[in-house]
């Protein structure tokens, strides 16, 4: 028995050995060997990957020869082909030369469908507007139809054959229509990075249609655009400056758009240059930032009435006019097993202190007003110490690396209650509740005053402020207006300014 008869013979029994496994009458294994077979047949389908330096150094054999060493040697041009500054398919002559070439191989199916695969990276990667791509999409176009379309065949190759237009003058226009899991499933199987020309296309003529579109329909297309965004990060800061600038306009962020903002970019006023959307939207990515930062120190590290949230909402009203807020955090606030946390020291980057003594359950919020600096603990039974900022800066922010992570002692907050700051409690008086009183100290704003307005349904038309139903709110809210020193008018059935 020669080489090639033990060569049949050890062929015949691996399949023999690979039938009998099967069990014929299930047709679950059967698919699943089917499925099996088509992965490993589209894994030979897979462009080649070959180091920069050896296409490069092909190019130039081809640029300054006009031939090529081989069939290596002509793939490699075909991928190198757009590369560089003076890309080889910016040559008419070059190109001329070099398609022939690759239709020589067409008879030979497996090398021509390497060489076609190549070029058709290389189209997808460019402008239609260079030198060219003209050129090459229609010798792509024109040989497409010499490919057969089997079970076995790649999925690049049946998307292509599915949508030929690809190949035409707009080929962004031919998948810009369809909804965004088609678009997707479809460049995923031509195998597009998010660098082509293509793909940047496709994401850039989504964005535009949405931000074109009403209010309504262009938030129900933002999920689609966060994600689209998220697939393709190459994308990410060129698209959401679009969506941003769209969505300063009008309203607020939802928590995915600001989720997705603030991770990209950071910090919308820690980091204001590295934000390049309009002032507007980042000013509204601020206002959603703070908002939330507040919202999840008072609902997740105070212990705070869940229901009446009273200290979230009163500090709520003041957030525009906020110039800034930190946060020094004892030792059980990083506890690794509770996301809510997580997702609040993430929110809140650059802006911890910790508590440098072995504290467990005292958390403190630090807000900064043009002419106050506010202390909030997280235990309501605790005062609030309000510095005032024209005796200078609180001796706090001068604690051992405080600029960075840092370090400071609740000591340093609370033994300011001297000269510097003045400490006021949650208790609610006859006239006023503790709100009423900390407004009187704060005073009216006009962001205030129109964040009060819109949360409470009231009018304001320049003197007074008219509510829609006192009854429907308690006496916390109204006390705000007392303290800005309003009082109730029985006949206007409004808060009158006090002169």
């Amino acid at each position: 028995m020669d080489a090639t008869d033990r060569l049949q013979s050890t062929l015949h029994a691996v399949n023999a050995v690979a039938l009998a496994r099967l069990r014929t009458g299930d047709p679950m294994g059967m698919q699943g060997e089917l499925e099996r077979t088509r992965a490993w047949m589209g894994a030979f389908s897979m462009p080649e990957k070959f180091p920069a330096l050896t296409i490069e150094r092909a190019v130039e054999i081809f640029r300054k020869q006009g031939h090529v060493a081989g069939t290596r040697g002509l793939l490699l041009v075909c991928h190198g082909m757009a590369q560089g500054d003076d890309a080889l398919i910016e040559s008419r002559d070059a190109l001329e030369k070099l398609l022939p070439l690759v239709e020589r191989y067409r008879k030979r199916k497996r090398t021509f469908r390497k060489l076609y695969r190549a070029l058709l990276d290389c189209s997808f990667s460019l402008d239609p507007k260079t030198p060219g791509s003209t050129r090459l999409r229609a010798f792509l176009s024109g040989l497409l139809e010499s490919f057969v379309i089997t079970e076995f065949s790649p999925d690049w190759l049946v998307t292509l054959k599915k949508h030929p237009e690809l190949l035409g003058d707009d080929p962004a226009d031919v998948l810009s229509n369809t909804d965004w899991a088609s678009c997707r499933d479809a460049m995923e199987k031509l195998g597009l990075g998010g660098d082509t020309w293509l793909v940047r296309e496709l994401v850039m003529a989504r964005i535009h249609a949405a931000t074109g579109m009403d209010d309504a329909a262009f938030r129900d297309q933002l999920p689609i655009l966060l994600l689209m965004l998220d697939a393709y990060p190459v994308h990410a800061s060129e698209g959401l400056k679009i969506i941003l600038d769209r969505h300063g306009q009008k309203g607020d962020p939802d928590d995915a758009l600001g989720e997705f903002a603030v991770g990209l970019w950071g910090n919308p006023w820690l980091a204001p240059h590295q934000w390049p959307c309009s002032e507007p939207a980042r000013e509204m990515m601020t206002r959603w930032l703070r908002q939330l930062l507040l919202e999840e120190f008072f609902g997740i590290l105070s212990d705070d009435d869940r229901t009446l949230q009273r200290r979230l909402n009163f500090w709520a009203l003041y957030g525009d006019d906020m110039k800034g807020m930190y946060f020094v955090l004892g030792q059980d606030a990083y506890a690794s097993e509770d996301m809510g946390l997580y997702r609040f020291r993430r929110h809140a980057k650059g802006l911890i202190a910790r508590f440098p003594e072995e504290r467990r359950g005292m958390h403190a919020c630090i807000m900064q007003f043009e002419h106050h600096h506010v202390v909030e603990f997280n235990s309501e039974d605790s005062a609030a110490y309000f510095y005032d900022a024209s005796q200078g800066t609180p001796s706090f922010y001068f604690g051992r690396g405080w600029v960075d992570i840092g370090a400071i002692g609740a000591q340093q907050i609370m033994q300011g209650a001297s000269s510097l700051s003045k400490p006021m409690r949650h208790l609610d008086g006859l006239r006023l509740s503790w709100e009423g009183k900390f407004a009187a100290e704060l005073r009216e704003t006009e962001s205030a005053r129109v964040a009060f307005c819109l949360k409470y349904q009231c009018m304001y038309d320049g003197a007074r402020i008219v509510p829609e139903s006192r009854e429907k709110y308690g006496h916390e809210v109204w006390s705000v207006l007392l303290g800005w020193g309003y009082a109730y008018s029985e006949k206007e059935r409004a808060y009158v300014k006090q002169s």
